[in-house]
């Protein structure tokens, strides 16, 4: 595979990898890529919530990682139908809302 960049996050053969500021490690495996949340969050992609709780994270680079997300999800094989984008991006919204 060809590593491909959506804005600052970078799509390999083992994940997601954060390239937008070298002291930050943040790395999604393509094993855990669509995780679901517990709870409430049950029906939603933990990852895409997780990482916009993130204090250094922009509203840019969240709406990339999504991109990246559903290019990895297709990419990998994984089934995108086990969780809810809509639910998970409802949610994603809510907690991005004061960035």
């Amino acid at each position: 595979m060809t590593q491909i960049k959506i804005e600052n996050w970078l799509i390999n053969e083992e994940g997601i990898q954060w390239d937008g500021n070298p002291k930050i490690d943040y790395f999604i495996s393509k094993e855990r890529l669509d995780e679901l949340g517990t709870s409430e969050r049950r029906n939603m992609y933990d990852w895409l919530l997780h990482t916009a709780s993130k204090t250094w994270i922009t509203k840019t680079d969240i709406y990339a990682l999504n991109t990246a997300f559903i290019y990895a999800i297709e990419y990998f094989g994984l089934d995108f139908k086990t969780g809810s984008f809509v639910e998970t991006l409802n949610e994603q919204q809510f907690e991005i809302m004061d960035k």
